[in-house]
């Protein structure tokens, strides 16, 4: 993703999965995760698939699709 990208263009466009790197174009369950750190100004984002991401959390985190 390019430095300048803007937050709400990286919304409709599917990263890979940052887990299994394979594609999620066209994935039910494809979530994007926005990582920041305290006195950093830049975001860090990842794109998964629910399923692969919920298999690495630690116990009491998963991650629920709702659809709206």
């Amino acid at each position: 993703m390019p430095d300048d990208a803007n937050p709400s263009d990286t919304m409709f466009e599917h990263l890979l999965c940052c887990v299994c790197g394979q594609s999620t174009t066209g994935s039910d369950d494809y979530v994007l995760l926005g990582i920041s750190a305290p006195g950093i100004p830049t975001e860090q984002w990842l794109g998964a698939h629910a399923e692969h991401l919920n298999a690495v959390l630690a116990r009491g985190f998963s991650v629920e699709l709702h659809r709206m």
